[in-house]
């Protein structure tokens, strides 16, 4: 059995991590899919999809998961909502239940009969990508609500800096 996360992680958390070994826990497989894998360098998603997906497989590892249990891919936003989830079902590997917390996302998956099912999250208000961008902009405290692998990925790419530099920007690209 394959279980499906998908997400932006714009950065990973622990709070996603925490859902993959949930999902293992109960599958034999999980596809960790990287949505919105064409937008990058922007205030809600600074990190580009290599660059996302270096940070879920260095945790994979880290975290001393199995990670020839793990596919981690990216996938484009399809803009059709009517037929999105035809979109996920033709562009990812077979799945046979996705894990998600999002009423639209059950919504528009059970309309096409794509067993949903609600995870026990990790401290939701705490382990949140929006607010881990914000820390990261503030200089506050960020690097323990994401795996060691990611605090020292972002710091590598320079990626504190650039989510300054994309925060005070004159030139906001358009967001979607």
């Amino acid at each position: 059995m394959r279980g499906l996360m998908m997400g932006r992680f714009q950065p990973f958390h622990l709070g996603h991590l925490e859902l993959a070994k949930q999902i293992l826990e109960h599958c034999d497989e999980v596809i960790i899919a990287i949505t919105s894998s064409q937008f990058n360098y922007l205030e809600k998603d600074p990190f580009t999809a290599g660059e996302r997906i270096e940070m879920v497989h260095n945790s994979i590892k880290e975290s001393n998961l199995d990670l020839s249990r793990c596919i981690i891919l990216s996938l484009e936003n399809q803009f059709n909502i009517a037929t999105w989830s035809s979109y996920i079902k033709s562009n990812l590997p077979h799945f046979d239940k996705v894990y998600s917390g999002n009423d639209y996302v059950k919504m528009l998956l059970a309309d096409s009969n794509i067993e949903v099912i609600t995870p026990e999250f990790l401290e939701r208000q705490k382990f949140s990508a929006t607010k881990i961008r914000s820390m990261i902009i503030s200089n506050e405290e960020w690097e323990q609500l994401v795996p060691n692998a990611v605090s020292e990925f972002i710091k590598k790419i320079n990626g504190v800096n650039r989510l300054k530099i994309i925060n005070k920007s004159d030139t906001k690209p358009t967001e979607h």
